[in-house]
């Protein structure tokens, strides 16, 4: 069997030289396709199978690794390099989390290149290529649904394979295992009766993301029975998402189990195999962090500061350990961050270093409280590349119609993976996100200074039903139109937005 390969490279001279330093077809691969830049190789993923991917580091708009990421979100299962003219520890640590093969320097030795493709052989050659492309277009519906990326085209089909007709709780798990493991994991949610879970390879390990349909009762049910706890402590780690109530939260629950992963990783890799996003049931604050994003929502300055001084004072009163208290006080920042949008990079990493080193809870309270405080003083002005300026200009014309990241790539002529990853690289949120949040602004600003009706805001930004535009409001809020309008009309002091 033969293996299809990507090379995606701005240098001709590369390109070339890859292709005719070792024998691909002696080594059970094709060079399939070429392309210069990220934009034109998602494209030709969306076409054609590729297997394996060496791709150059440093591109215009989108690096390579955030072009590994976008494809992988999409469900794609293939190997691959990374290329890269000097070496950089945070490209290197970022190609390791994503699963390269390796990490190569130029001018490419043909000797690591050739070990690097058998070892790419292997895996393929161990992977189950059996999946039926009903399996496959389920795993991109559960992607989609995780990460907030569905889109209204797909919900007859989402709607088909989830079935969202009775009331129930959701709970995202990430377990983190080795490949040999991955198979076993899967087999046990089979058995289990368990069907949404999808998987992608990082390297030696394998990431499998299961939406959990069912209460708490249940889901520890269901660990009790997980046949890792026997395996090596090493092998596999689990992190546990909030619980939600609403199968639109799933990707908070995603997220909140995403962020406590990665903080392990880099900060506390120690202590138990199975990780909470918040405490154990004894101490739940989930739903605090929860309605935390809702707050964030509101954008009332005073409120979101009364909301984190209330979560500290409760994290005192349970008497929670410093750790746990910076794990939350990480989770309200990356909250923050990904709501406002406002610091750069040395900022960002500086507050993180700030969080890690701080065992004070009046100090972990009053690095939120000062971000605030900077957010609200600084009124930031975005400066975003001009194909996400044009996407936030399409949505700021046209919010109130029936608007979706394919219509908007299309009128762009861009592919519409390339424009979704670039959107929220530069965004930090989807475009569905976005756009609802938009809409959610000029909802609140229709209530705060005007008198139009609820029926008259929901018609002007895009909702022809006023009953669902009242769901959602509330949904995103943890207020009815009227309870914000109330609440706010005469005194609100508004946290820096576009």
């Amino acid at each position: 069997m033969s293996y299809n390969v990507l090379l995606v490279d701005d240098e001709y001279m590369i390109v070339n030289g890859l292709k005719k330093i070792i024998s691909w077809e002696e080594e059970g691969f094709a060079i399939r396709a070429t392309a210069r830049n990220a934009k034109e190789a998602l494209t030709l993923m969306e076409s054609e199978e590729i297997d394996l991917v060496i791709t150059d580091i440093t591109m215009p708009e989108m690096t390579g690794l955030e072009f590994i990421d976008a494809a992988q979100k999409e469900a794609r299962q293939f190997e691959f390099m990374i290329l890269s003219g000097y070496q950089k520890f945070d490209f290197l640590k970022g190609g390791l989390q994503l699963g390269a093969i390796n990490y190569l320097m130029k001018p490419v030795d043909k000797s690591e290149l050739l070990k690097s493709v058998r070892k790419a052989k292997d895996r393929l050659d161990t992977r189950n290529r059996q999946e039926t492309r009903e399996g496959m277009y389920s795993e991109v519906l559960l992607s989609q649904w995780v990460n907030d990326e569905l889109e209204t085209g797909n919900y007859e089909a989402f709607s088909q394979l989830v079935d969202l007709s009775d009331k129930s709780d959701w709970t995202v798990l990430i377990f983190e295992v080795s490949r040999e493991k991955k198979n076993v994991l899967s087999e046990w949610l089979k058995q289990q009766q368990q069907t949404l879970f999808f998987s992608r390879n990082l390297g030696d390990k394998s990431l499998v993301i299961h939406i959990f349909k069912g209460n708490k009762y249940l889901l520890n049910q269901l660990l009790l029975t997980n046949p890792l706890q026997e395996q090596d402590e090493k092998d596999w780690v689990l992190s546990v998402g909030e619980t939600v109530s609403d199968w639109e939260d799933v990707p908070d629950s995603f997220e909140k189990a995403n962020q406590t992963l990665q903080r392990y990783k880099f900060y506390e890799r120690s202590g138990s195999n199975i990780l909470y996003a918040v405490f154990s049931d004894d101490f739940d604050l989930s739903a605090d962090i929860i309605n935390f994003n809702k707050t964030l929502m509101v954008g009332d300055f005073p409120t979101i500061e009364e909301t984190i001084t209330d979560i500290f004072a409760k994290t005192q009163k349970i008497g929670a350990r410093p750790e746990d208290v910076r794990h939350i006080t990480f989770m309200l920042f990356m909250d923050i961050y990904r709501r406002f949008n406002h610091l750069d990079e040395e900022e960002y990493r500086q507050i993180l270093d700030d969080i890690n080193r701080s065992s004070n809870v009046d100090k972990l309270c009053g690095i939120l409280t000062s971000t605030i405080k900077e957010i609200t003083k600084e009124k930031t002005a975005y400066d975003y590349s001009e194909n996400v300026q044009n996407v936030i200009d399409k949505i700021r014309m046209d919010y109130a119609s029936d608007l979706s990241l394919k219509s908007v790539a299309q009128s762009l002529h861009l592919n519409v993976m390339y424009l979704g990853q670039l959107f929220k690289k530069e965004t930090k949120k989807s475009f569905s996100q976005y756009l609802n949040q938009y809409r959610m602004k000029k909802a609140q600003n229709l209530l705060l200074y005007t008198d139009d009706n609820v029926n008259e805001i929901a018609d002007q930004i895009g909702f022809n039903n006023s009953t669902y535009f009242s769901q959602m409001f509330k949904k995103m809020n943890d207020l009815t139109p009227k309870e914000f309008r109330e609440k706010y009309k005469h005194h609100y002091h508004s946290v820096g937005d576009e």
